[in-house]
């Protein structure tokens, strides 16, 4: 038996990722860290990424994840069996069939995965299946319209195969991988459609993925800016959060003056629908908080907007914390109001139970009365002196005799 070349090219899906470990996955992560766009990057990626998993994991068996930019646009697991979009503009840039057509198809590359794993297994004489990972993907660069190509498999941890596109080849680092490089060396029209793929199908996809993401979100969006402290803490964080496109500067000023040393950056998050958000902190006491001029400064899109850092405008979690004291005593006081009502309730059924006689001497119903029910009593009949008053003498009587 032999790995099985599934035509990924044919699947457009995308995957929840765990890439665990391995020498494939440190190289893809280096990959993606190289080549992550900055804000004025004009090159765009599109990237697939299938994980096989053993079942003693306790995680989907098989998932598959598509990322545009390194944005997930929608993905597919072994649980839910569907395939399901991330970002709402993916839905207007494919046909209405897309969505079933490919669920089918990764339907069924979960079963070649499968038995391509149990082939690794054999190949590496194992007597259990570690985990199997493909990625594969296309860039492009706006200015130029240089493009790249790229496909590669890990199994257990190594590096298993890698397509070389320049030289047309398959190349294994591992021997295990030498019998399916000759053999997938050897189908010249398989060969030549991976090519084809690499080079032009999945750029295709790209281009119309960035035209409809751009058409969708044409439209500048600006920044929503907020303040905030977490006390006792002296950092305070003006966050920008809801714009698009991703370019953005913060930058905190004090008295008019730029401030760099106490200042730290956080990179550009996306935020799952197509906008961006990000975060620049202050390190300032409160002391030169309310001697200074504090301001954060958002620039977006030819557009400014500015705060002043006072206690008015940062969010402090300390008035939190005051509100959930009054709702916690209020909810203490509610609790006490509901028990005494309770134990009253349960002190008065009682005692009209012990009203009448005794149905087998006819002798009054004795009821012995706790201290508790005593003290409701007490609370529910009594005015303050008489119950202080009440209360002494209950105590002397039963100092004295106990057991009357």
């Amino acid at each position: 038996m032999d790995l099985v070349q599934k035509s990924l090219p044919c699947v457009h899906q995308r995957l929840r990722v765990t890439l665990l470990p391995t020498m494939v996955g440190q190289i893809l992560v280096l990959w993606l860290c190289l080549n992550l766009p900055t804000a004025n990057s004009a090159t765009h990626s599109l990237k697939y990424f299938y994980t096989a998993l053993p079942q003693s994991t306790g995680l989907p068996e098989f998932s598959a994840v598509t990322y545009l930019d390194e944005e997930p646009i929608y993905f597919y697991d072994s649980s839910t069996k569907e395939v399901v979009a991330r970002q709402e503009w993916v839905k207007e840039a494919v046909d209405p069939d897309f969505w079933r057509r490919n669920t089918q198809i990764l339907k069924e590359t979960e079963k070649v995965f499968k038995n391509n794993m149990d082939t690794a297994r054999d190949r590496f004489n194992q007597t259990s299946a570690r985990t199997l990972q493909v990625m594969y993907s296309c860039e492009s660069v706006e200015e130029t319209g240089a493009t790249e190509g790229h496909e590669q498999y890990g199994y257990g941890g190594e590096d298993f195969l890698l397509f070389d596109l320049k030289n047309e080849r398959w190349i294994a680092p591992v021997r295990q991988g030498h019998i399916t490089k000759i053999k997938w060396d050897a189908n010249v029209p398989k060969l030549k459609a991976k090519i084809h793929y690499l080079t032009h199908t999945c750029n295709e996809w790209l281009n119309k993925y960035v035209s409809n993401r751009r058409r969708m979100l044409q439209r500048t969006a600006p920044p929503q800016v907020t303040l905030f402290q977490k006390e006792p803490f002296y950092r305070v964080t003006c966050h920008a959060t809801g714009f698009y496109p991703n370019a953005i500067m913060i930058f905190w000023r004090r008295d008019g003056v730029d401030v760099h040393g106490d200042v730290v950056h956080e990179e550009t998050l996306p935020n799952g629908d197509g906008t961006y958000q990000k975060r620049t902190h202050l390190t300032v006491s409160p002391e030169d908080l309310q001697k200074h001029d504090y301001k954060c400064t958002v620039k977006h899109s030819g557009n400014d907007v500015v705060l002043s850092a006072n206690r008015d405008s940062i969010r402090s979690n300390s008035r939190n914390t005051q509100g959930v004291s009054i709702i916690i005593t209020i909810n203490m006081v509610l609790m006490l109001v509901i028990l005494a009502f309770m134990v009253t309730v349960l002190v008065l059924k009682r005692t009209r139970d012990c009203k009448g006689k005794e149905p087998t001497t006819g002798k009054e119903k004795q009821c012995p009365i706790s201290h508790l029910e005593k003290n409701v009593i007490l609370l529910n009949n009594s005015k303050p002196a008489e119950m202080e008053k009440s209360k002494l003498k209950y105590r002397h009587r039963n100092m004295t005799s106990p057991y009357t």
